[in-house]
């Protein structure tokens, strides 16, 4: 007779629950061996929280899957009840429309002509990024270096 605690049993029983899902998505989506070698390291990020920050950086020519990438994370954030924890910007209100986004000006409450910060933006911009663990910046090529640096002093707040 071999007792077994039933958290251990639980726990083996969600971590193939997560793993066939994450399965399910990338066979859903049909991604290729590179859209599908990026999509399992936010999958993995994605399952088990409390890993170390994910930073990854997705450079290919126009239309060769990038997008198709982010719909299987975000495919695979809503499965599990937690779409709330993907947001998607964009530097101009076009590639964020495209996306289901918003632009990076509204999420972090960046202005051309002000790098003021009052107490009421700063809470609005704490809400949106409420909940949040993963930010895709799509087009970061049209950034400017000052763009990129204005991102990071917001994301930092």
């Amino acid at each position: 007779v071999k007792v077994v605690d039933i958290t251990e049993l639980e726990a083996k029983e969600q971590r193939m629950q997560e793993k066939e899902m994450v399965e399910q998505v990338s066979i859903k989506f049909e991604l290729n061996e590179e859209q599908d070698r990026a999509y399992r390291i936010a999958a993995e990020h994605v399952t088990h929280r409390g890993s170390s920050p994910l930073k990854m950086y997705i450079v290919r020519l126009g239309g060769t899957g990038k997008t198709r990438v982010l719909e299987a994370i975000a495919d695979l954030l809503d499965r599990r009840g937690e779409s709330r924890r993907l947001l998607i910007a964009a530097p101009t209100g076009t590639a964020a429309a495209l996306l289901c986004g918003s632009t990076y000006h509204y999420i972090l409450g960046l202005r051309d002509d002000d790098d003021y910060i009052s107490g009421n933006l700063l809470a609005q911009i704490k809400e949106r990024l409420q909940g949040v663990d993963f930010i895709f910046f799509d087009e970061v090529s049209m950034l400017s270096c000052y763009d990129l640096y204005r991102i990071c002093e917001r994301l930092a707040l």
